[in-house]
């Protein structure tokens, strides 16, 4: 018999997010290994913006919990918007708070779990946890994806709110998770507790068709949003110093951001660099996103120097795509470890040793536009999305 496990993640296919993809990978292989998932998630409707239909064939044989995120109105949409945040951030979003806490407690009282798994963020799904455990006795995980108490992600003020709930709810998990080892140490030292590493992955299933790629030109690709913290300009100074070298014409290389708003074009003055042809597109289905990955010259990862453990969900799709992977700058922790055991690419910040990187890459590719690195494939399938669900297993068995 299956022993079952309460999946608490706001975030959910179909909804197509970074955010989405660990929760649909665990679901999908944890049947295999003997647990049964039933999860709660946020309900995600057909209008939404990032539905996306073709995430949602993997995960329907689990069952699902849909809680709807409803629009307040009124005074209480001041309340909800305005103070609700920061009155109860371990509570927030607060309408789906209460909803899906009142299911989960009836399939509490419904079902005999062996285990929760409670993902971050939102802070709301370990504070459900929480209070499950201490009614049921059942034994809980928290899953951190990103940490408010290693990483900057907001301002000082909501920083510091959310990273005390997140220390305090941590604190009363039977097991704690990351993504990192970078974040497992920082977050270790500070709950003074094991943080158990299960790193993101990719899905060995999903191999699209590759796109037509664009004819004679030799293509960088960004995937996903970037922010004012992912600086582009090192590569663009690198491309600049390239073409005004001649090592690579103008017109046979073009950077995309695949997924990324134009203001950010504008944050860092990329028009500045007049010879470099770059393109900003709109964000598409995670098919058609894994489609354009694969058909790219050379895939582009934007890393955080100041913010060691940072690990991006994106790299392992880039991993399964094998193609080379030019992380900038060079974060000196988890993107550049990774890289140099999968012998997947390079991690740098010198314009310099970029252009050089570059250079070398673009003779290969005039060979042969297929071109591969000589990639540790051992070390690659160490990175499936049902390797790390075996080691998300081997905490949930070390709970019982």
């Amino acid at each position: 018999m299956l022993k079952k496990v309460l999946f608490l993640s706001f975030y959910f296919p179909p909804r197509n997010r970074i955010s989405s993809f660990r929760a649909r990978g665990f679901c999908k292989y944890l049947p295999e290994l003997n647990w049964k998932p039933i999860v709660i998630c946020e309900d995600w409707p057909r209008h939404a913006p990032d539905y996306d239909e073709n995430l949602l064939p993997e995960v329907r044989e689990s069952e699902v919990h849909r809680i709807p995120s409803y629009g307040p109105s009124g005074m209480n949409r001041f309340f909800i918007r305005n103070l609700a945040p920061w009155l109860f951030p371990d509570k927030t979003p607060y309408n789906w708070w209460k909803l899906a806490r009142r299911k989960a407690f009836e399939l509490c009282e419904k079902n005999s779990f062996d285990a929760i798994i409670a993902t971050h963020d939102p802070l709301a799904t370990l504070s459900i946890a929480s209070e499950l455990s201490r009614c049921f006795g059942t034994p809980w995980i928290a899953d951190i994806r990103d940490s408010w108490n290693v990483q900057k992600l907001s301002s000082p003020r909501k920083q510091k709110l959310i990273s005390k709930h997140e220390r305090m709810l941590s604190s009363l998990a039977n097991k704690v998770v990351s993504v990192s080892d970078g974040i497992s140490d920082e977050l270790g030292r500070i709950l003074g507790k094991k943080i158990h590493t299960v790193s993101n992955g990719y899905d060995i299933d999903e191999v699209p068709l590759v796109q037509n790629r664009e004819e004679g030109v030799f293509t960088i690709l960004y995937a996903g949003n970037l922010s004012h913290s992912r600086n582009p300009r090192p590569l663009f100074e690198a491309i600049e110093k390239c073409i005004a070298k001649g090592l690579i014409p103008k017109k046979s290389i073009k950077v995309c951001f695949l997924g990324s708003s134009e203001k950010f074009v504008e944050h860092f003055d990329l028009h500045r660099f007049k010879t470099v042809s770059f393109s900003c597109e709109e964000r598409v289905s995670r098919i058609k996103a894994l489609s354009r990955i694969r058909s790219a010259s050379v895939l582009l990862v934007l890393s955080h120097p100041n913010e060691k453990g940072v690990l991006t969900g994106k790299v392992f799709d880039y991993l399964n795509s094998r193609r080379p992977i030019l992380a900038v700058p060079d974060d000196s922790g988890e993107i550049q470890r990774l890289l140099n055991l999968s012998k997947s690419g390079v991690s740098l910040t010198n314009p310099n040793e970029i252009a050089l990187q570059l250079a070398k890459w673009f003779e290969e590719w005039k060979k042969d536009t297929q071109f591969k690195l000589d990639y540790d494939e051992s070390e690659i399938r160490k990175h499936s999305r049902e390797r790390k669900t075996e080691e998300l297993v081997e905490v949930l068995e070390s709970l019982q």
